[in-house]
């Protein structure tokens, strides 16, 4: 009976002091419960990262540079990543909420609206820090938040645009309207300021500070262009734009010069027309570095003015003129403008061939002036309302080629007449075929083709030695096509035959019987009838 009752109730027979004892370890095991699970993660291998990532996370943004953690400020919609590592090994993907609260999981609830990324992260590692020790805590930004912003104005459609802290003007405005709709897009910030961004500052010339980044409850106003400042000549974005107040010569400058110098070929002049008056004007003269300086500084522009940059004529223009066929070294050359001759231009191609055809050498040149008014519009006239003399003047001015400089090179080149070497102009170019060794007869004779060529021999030798004249050839008509000049002579103009000419023996024109009798018969009625008249004209005045 004794035994038991001490196996059912052992603890009525504990002593006191054991029993406050036992309290007493208890409590000491659970104030000591973090330090010791810290040993424990300190002496356990560490663990995987555990990555939480929220439900639905915002798109990523286009970035055009690194986001900065001084100056990127957080708001809901952000997700961020926080790390934490050493004796605790954790990481959390945790969106920023609606009221600027970041929930950390197994830590707490830290706010960081309108923190920068710096701030935030101090924040986060107080509250870890708050329950373990010897851990390094970061954060970074994982994604953009997405808001809406508002475009309204002159744009095509009017309304609410999906934007993030990275998103940019342009990005929401189209430059569909050229650059008279978007130097002044006015943007609206919720705190009731505003500022204005110029969008073609920003696609010319670079500028970022022109085209800001966007925040909540932004409103974008596009305004309708009603000024103008005109910008003519050598600049590299000529054209009409939309006046800015305040904006400076040296301003528009850098503007219409996409944030650079002038082109190499401006002049050092610029002019600024300003109306003074209904009809009057005032002009202010500067030079480049005056209006890309302080002077332009201090200009400040005014509706309706125009800017003018005038263009240097010629400016480092490379003039040449080129040589092929019979010299040594055929090609192109450099020349000086009005200054280097045709002999200059032969010695830098080294010279003529042995097998060089001076008399058949051609010199052209580019046309640089159009053809005659008269000639033109002869040719555009109906030849059925042409007179003879229109007719003979258009044939005349059609013939030839106006391209060929006429030049004697025999005589320049032979003979040394200094006399005949012409100064180049940019484009000459100098054709030297091989000389020719044979004499052509083409035409009415028995053997038409080549015959050698024999100092000396006349024109009835070669027509000889092609076999004579046909039955039908018309002797008196004989012509001589001149080697060089392209042109036909009459055989008994032609003193000397040289090697490369062309003897030409035309057919006799058949001669038609009935014709012949027709014409004879009109000849004869005509005669008859004037002595008729003459007979009649005799008796009436008896």
């Amino acid at each position: 009976m004794t035994f038991t009752n001490r196996i059912a109730s052992p603890g009525a027979q504990r002593p006191v002091w054991r029993r406050a004892l036992l309290v007493l370890t208890l409590l000491s095991a659970v104030r000591a419960l973090p330090a010791r699970a810290q040993d424990t993660a300190a002496t356990q291998p560490p663990a995987q990262p555990q990555v939480r990532r929220p439900v639905a996370a915002a798109d990523d943004a286009l970035l055009d540079a690194p986001v900065s953690r001084a100056q990127y400020r957080l708001g809901p919609g952000d997700v961020v990543t926080v790390s934490v590592t050493g004796n605790l090994n954790r990481v959390w993907e945790v969106p920023v909420g609606p009221e600027g609260a970041l929930v950390v999981p197994e830590m707490g609830v830290t706010r960081v609206l309108n923190l920068n990324l710096d701030e935030a992260q101090a924040r986060v590692r107080d509250l870890v820090l708050r329950f373990y020790q010897g851990v390094s805590v970061n954060l970074t930004l994982a994604s953009a938040r997405r808001f809406r912003v508002f475009v309204v104005g002159s744009v095509a459609r009017p309304g609410a645009r999906a934007a993030t802290p990275a998103t940019r003007v342009s990005d929401l405005v189209a430059p569909d309207n050229g650059p008279s709709t978007v130097r002044n897009v006015i943007i609206r910030h919720a705190a009731g300021d505003s500022t204005i961004a110029d969008l073609v500052r920003f696609r010319q010339a670079g500028d970022l500070a022109a085209n800001p980044t966007l925040r909540e409850g932004d409103v974008l106003v596009v305004p309708t262009a009603d000024r103008s400042v005109q910008v003519f000549g050598r600049v590299y974005f000529p054209g009409t734009y939309e006046y800015r107040a305040g904006e400076t010569l040296a301003g528009l400058l850098a503007v219409v010069n996409g944030g650079g110098g002038f082109p190499s070929n401006a002049a050092d002049t610029v002019r600024v027309s300003r109306f003074t008056g209904q009809e009057t004007r005032e002009f202010f003269v500067f030079s480049r570095a005056e209006a890309t300086g302080a002077g332009g500084a201090g200009f400040r522009l005014q509706p309706s003015d125009a800017v003018y940059v005038a263009e240097l004529a010629n400016f480092q223009e490379q003039r040449s003129a080129s040589v092929a066929g019979q010299v040594l070294r055929p090609g192109r050359y450099p020349i000086r403008r009005d200054t280097t001759t045709l002999r200059e231009l032969v010695a830098m191609a080294g010279g003529f061939t042995d097998r060089a055809s001076l008399a058949d050498a051609v010199l052209r040149r580019q046309l640089r002036t159009a053809e005659p008014l008269v000639l033109r519009q002869l040719r555009e006239s109906p030849p059925e309302l042409l007179s003879d003399e229109e007719r003979r003047v258009l044939a005349a001015g059609t013939q030839g080629d106006r391209s060929v400089v006429v030049v004697d090179m025999r005589r320049l080149f032979e003979q040394g007449e200094d006399a005949l070497d012409l100064t180049l102009q940019d484009g000459d170019a100098l054709h030297v075929p091989e000389r020719g060794t044979d004499i052509t007869v083409l035409g009415a004779v028995l053997r038409p083709g080549v015959v050698e060529f024999v100092p000396g021999r006349g024109i009835q030798e070669y027509v000889r030695a092609a076999g004579g004249y046909a039955r039908r050839a018309s002797r008196g008509e004989v012509t001589v096509i001149r080697v060089g000049l392209g042109a036909r002579m009459d055989a008994r103009d032609v003193q000397r035959l040289e090697a490369g000419d062309q003897i030409v023996v035309p057919v006799r024109r058949r001669v038609d019987p009935l014709r012949t009798i027709s014409t004879v018969q009109v000849v004869v009625t005509t005669v008859s009838g004037l002595i008729l008249s003459f007979l009649t004209l005799r008796e009436l005045r008896k």
